[in-house]
């Protein structure tokens, strides 16, 4: 082996690696994000966008070494474990979507602000049937970022909502 030295390549370092590079910039864009958060935003807006950024953030780093436990895993495997591996790492890399959409829209949330609008309530969701709910007449739907925001359905109301994330912030009855 060592007459063919110039042939066999050396192996990398952990912090050479392509995944490890990857994941390095997804946490340094989280950080950023969240500094960006903290300097522009305060209160109740910071909270909800400080969740969502890092929640999904930590959603994608997760996924990233579960995909790549199963990528390594199955090149030492059977023929038909190599095939349940890989079918495996489609529906993983189909789960990874979610939240990097979802971080999309917490990203366009924070380069827009939160939204104050007037909106009239068709459908309030019963809070026992999986969330606090709320949609309006132009088709919209929304959640209910606390649960001391009280909406009737039928009612016009002013929010300041998330428009991507689809949060409702405050809400203020209108005659």
């Amino acid at each position: 082996m060592k007459e063919l030295g110039a042939l066999v390549s050396s192996p990398r370092v952990w912090y050479q690696k392509k995944r490890t590079i990857l994941r390095i910039v997804l946490l340094l864009l989280c950080l950023i994000e969240l500094a960006i958060v903290g300097v522009k935003y305060d209160g109740h807006v910071r909270q909800f966008l400080w969740i969502g950024i890092a929640g999904y953030s930590a959603a994608l780093i997760f996924f990233s070494y579960l995909f790549t436990y199963v990528v390594l895993r199955s090149g030492k495997r059977r023929f038909f474990t190599r095939i349940a591996d890989f079918l495996f790492s489609i529906i993983m890399i189909y789960f990874s979507l979610f939240p990097l959409v979802m971080l999309g829209k917490v990203t366009a949330d924070i380069v827009q602000g939160p939204v104050v609008k007037t909106v009239h309530v068709v459908e309030i969701w019963d809070p026992r049937r999986g969330g606090d709910r709320v949609r309006t007449e132009d088709g919209k739907e929304y959640e209910l970022g606390y649960k001391q925001i009280v909406i009737e359905s039928g009612g016009n109301y002013r929010i300041e909502a998330l428009e991507y994330s689809g949060m409702i912030l405050a809400a203020e009855k209108q005659n």
